[in-house]
This record gives structure tokens, sequence and C-alpha cells, in this order.
């Protein structure tokens, strides 16, 4: 195979395999960690964090879907429904979801993002999205968030 075919199929298999390069929409660094996503406050960085946090149940990332878990949270999840570990835990239910499952979380849209003030440097989230989920948030259609030292994390886990 030439040079040609080379770059050509290096490129083929970048985009079967969801992009390749320094980062992706959700603003991933190569290591696959959280990187900046719902860093910046107010309702564009809650909107950022919900669309990650949503697309990682989607496609299997427990590292975004973790991540974006406050520490208390991701705790108790991996106590509750793995081996004391948030990732596996997060296996755990991810791998008992159905495809259409999956896709409504990858298909559904926020549809209103309320952001209030709690405190001086703190601020809370309501992340309206555009249908009821089945699967790991419970059938619920909002979810909460908290931005307190530098990003925006839910305590809105799945339960079973």
């Amino acid at each position: 195979m030439g040079r040609t075919g080379l770059v050509t199929a290096g490129a083929l298999v970048c985009a079967l395999l969801g992009g390749c390069g320094s980062g992706d929409r959700q603003g991933l660094d190569q290591d696959g960690d959280l990187g900046q996503i719902g860093t910046d406050g107010g309702e564009a960085g809650a909107r950022e964090a919900a669309r990650a946090y949503l697309d990682a149940w989607s496609s299997g990332n427990s590292t975004i879907a973790c991540g974006l878990l406050t520490a208390a949270k991701a705790r108790e999840f991996g106590t509750k429904l793995g081996d004391g570990t948030c990732p596996a835990a997060f296996t755990n239910i991810w791998n008992r979801m159905g495809e259409s499952a999956r896709k409504t979380y990858a298909d559904v849209q926020i549809t209103e993002v309320k952001v209030k003030d709690v405190g001086t440097t703190a601020q809370s989230a309501v992340v309206r999205l555009s249908q009821k989920l089945e699967g790991p948030l419970n059938h619920d259609d909002d979810f909460t968030w908290r931005y307190d030292s530098g990003r925006w994390l839910t305590k809105d886990d799945p339960e079973g």
C-alpha cells in the first residue's frame, strides 16, 4: 500500500473510532479525561456538562460520566452498584442498557437550563430535557447540577 493508501486508511480508522487528534467536541484531552468540560460558569458551562454526561451514557464513557458526578455520589454509586468504584458501577449499568436507551441519551435535546447563584462562588442549575429518559436517569426529564470549585457536577446518577 502506498503512502496515499495509508493516509486514507488512517483517516477511515479515525472516522470509525469517533475521531483522532488532540480532543473532540466535548473538550477531552488525549488521555480521555474531562479536560475543560463544564468549567465555564453560567448556562453555557452547565449545558456543556449536561450534554457531555448524556453523551457519556450513550457511548459508554465511564471517565466522563463518573468525572461529572460529585465525589460523594461517585463513591455511593460505586459502592452500591459496582466493586466500590464508579467506573465499575457505570460499566455494570451501561452493559444492561439497551440500544434504544443509549440512542435516546444521544438524541435527547436540552431544552432549558435555569441557573441560579447559591452563595458568593457557587451556582446551581436545573437542566430540562426534551423527553423523559429510560435507563440510568430513572425516567427523569430534568436533572440538577452544581458549579463549585471550578466545574459543573451532578449528583443525579443511575440508581438501577
